[in-house]
């Protein structure tokens, strides 16, 4: 009796550990405990700081050479600040993971986000059994599964996005529990109760809730230019079912995790308000500044010219990096309408269907779920898609990899309901027409094309996850084992105390070795060298320069400074390592500087 009630929820559950096993693959079989590395800058500095975190309860690290070197020895996506090295990005995804390798082992870093995409997997199923039926839930759960962009950064998975989405299900699935059901039916994931009243539970739910939300915002800050709005809608609609009482508890759970993150600014940036991104802080104090005035020049019409420059002020913080449609609807052409076109098409059909059930019978949650999906697409299209991201080389190339993909993950999420209840509703339409066939026969075939049309779905969408791109997971795993053995040739080749200067390997050499970004000759990089050749090594990595090469940059640019490089070795077909030296004679000085957790 148990396993028919929850057959669904007990697929689901199954689909949620074959997902996880065939994730966590790529990363069991890519890395090793000694070599841990990122094809990104952002995950190589989160799992950094989460490692960090771990063994030490610290986010930032002090190092040196630093001070000796203008604040210049560090990788992307960090910062350094008198001397000590701190996150750019968001503090979210290195404490809690970070916390939890505490608790149990840093070896799971790497496994965490394929166990919370897992889990994701069986809350949005629960989440749109509730809002739709169980059948709609239960292929929505495998059109995630099969999603490329969900499988990819999972696979990558010390970017924030998963674990951001995954918190923010959690914290919905919760906000749902907390409204209770009306007729004084209770429905949980596992078991139907019947009660009077409200209960206990549903308050916690609502505390839990805001918890879940708020762990969901400092993972992944600048969604709340969307979020919060949303769950405003929401709550409008639910006010008054919710309460006073859910709606405080809620609140305060909300701001738990706001105030450790709050903590943790005022730690690392001198602030509560302010974060790794400077771009965002002074947003932020713009914002603040001249929102102050409004009180003090009053609401009156003869302020009219003034309330115009604040809000244009609140328009250009928010759209920092600029408000371009003509370039959100391309993007949206490239990521939406050519890479996933089935989904796109299938959910517009969805929407379609459930306005005129809407018409027809008006149930106010299917309203508020389509209204607060359109004001975040909107958003994240109009927001992301003005934005110009070069993840990719190649400029002309729309691929996986490239950001609005994860950037857009919440719009896919949404969009994948629709294109389950079309799924549905057109199968067993067809099945109508025939008329000699009984209910039972025609709901089994029903599901068998239902099946069918996913398993189609999910195979096209698994070899477009693997091969489909120059990004593909297939490709990135051969590149990744290609450039650990390189990775490593530069290792035993360079001193543990050395400083490589390079372009775009520092993801893979920091932080067993220090690295700085950039290429020579570079002006302010050569005085950093200067005066670091007196403490360090310092080696130069990049494509690979002839011998005539390196005569010409030490007689024109590396003479000034008192400096001559040295080829080490060809490291490839493309990259050479070479080494920089003092001119003259510089007495050697042992450093005593605290140096980067080894890997």
């Amino acid at each position: 009796m148990f396993l028919k009630k929850h057959a669904n929820l007990i697929i689901v559950s199954f689909l949620a550990l074959a997902f996880f096993i065939a994730t966590v693959s790529f990363n069991y079989l890519g890395q090793e405990a000694n070599y841990v590395k990122w094809s990104s800058p952002d995950e190589t500095a989160n799992y950094f700081f989460a490692k960090n975190f771990a063994l030490t309860g610290e986010l930032a690290v002090f190092d040196q050479a630093n001070l000796r070197g203008d604040n210049m020895v560090m990788p992307r996506s960090v910062r350094s600040d008198s001397g000590f090295i701190k996150p750019v990005s968001f503090l979210g995804i290195s404490l809690i993971y970070g916390a939890i390798a505490a608790a149990t082992d840093i070896a799971v870093i790497p496994y965490l986000t394929p166990l919370f995409a897992a889990l994701g997997l069986i809350l949005f199923y629960l989440i749109i059994r509730c809002l739709f039926t169980e059948r709609v839930g239960l292929w929505s759960a495998f059109l995630l599964a099969s999603f490329p962009v969900y499988i990819y950064y999972t696979v990558r998975s010390m970017f924030h996005n998963i674990l951001f989405i995954v918190l923010l299900l959690a914290g919905l699935y919760l906000f749902l529990l907390a409204l209770g059901i009306k007729k004084e039916k209770i429905k949980t994931a596992f078991l139907t109760w019947k009660l009077s009243g409200r209960t206990w539970w549903e308050f916690a739910a609502a505390l839990a809730a805001g918890i879940f939300i708020g762990l969901a915002i400092i993972t992944r800050t600048s969604e709340v230019l969307w979020l919060l709005p949303a769950l405003f809608i929401i709550w409008i609609f639910y006010a008054r079912r919710y309460g006073l009482t859910k709606t405080i508890l809620f609140i305060g759970g909300l701001a738990l995790p706001l105030l450790l993150a709050a903590y943790y600014n005022q730690i690392l940036y001198g602030s509560f308000w302010h974060g790794g991104y400077n771009e965002m802080n002074r947003s932020l104090e713009d914002i603040v500044k001249t929102g102050g005035a409004i009180f003090k020049f009053g609401w009156g019409l003869h302020n009219l010219a003034y309330y115009h420059d604040y809000f244009s002020k609140i328009f250009n913080n928010i759209f920092y990096f600029g408000f371009n449609p003509e370039q959100s609807k391309i993007m949206f052409v490239n990521y939406v309408l050519k890479m996933f076109p089935v989904l796109l098409y299938s959910g517009l059909a969805g929407i379609l269907l459930l306005i005129i059930q809407n018409c027809r019978r008006f149930q106010k949650k299917y309203l508020v779920y389509v209204l607060a999906w359109l004001f975040l697409s909107a958003f994240l299209i109009i927001y992301y898609g003005s934005w110009s991201f070069n993840d990719n080389p190649n400029l002309t190339s729309y691929t996986i990899g490239n950001s609005y993909t994860r950037y857009w993950l919440p719009f896919y999420l949404g969009l994948m309901p629709f294109s389950a209840l079309a799924l549905v509703r057109v199968s067993r339409a067809l099945l109508l027409m025939s008329a000699k066939s009984t209910a039972r026969v025609r709901r089994l075939i029903a599901t068998g094309l239902q099946s069918a049309a996913i398993l189609v779905f999910a195979s096209v969408s698994i070899i477009f996850v693997l091969y489909g791109s120059e990004e593909g997971l297939t490709y990135l795993y051969y590149n990744n084992q290609e450039e650990k053995l390189n990775t490593r040739r530069v290792w035993a080749l360079t001193d543990k105390e050395g400083i490589i200067i390079t372009r775009y390997y520092d993801k893979f050499f920091w932080p067993e070795r220090r690295v700085i970004m950039g290429l020579l000759p570079d002006d302010g990089i050569l005085k950093a060298t200067v005066k670091l050749v007196r403490y360090y090594p310092v080696y130069y990595y990049n494509f690979y320069l002839d011998g005539a090469a390196v005569d010409y940059l030490n007689q024109n640019k590396f003479a000034a400074y008192g400096l001559k490089m040295t080829e080490i070795k060809k490291i490839n077909a493309k990259f050479g390592l070479y080494k920089l030296e003092a001119v003259t004679s510089v007495p050697a000085v042992t450093s005593t500087s605290t140096i980067l957790i080894k890997q």
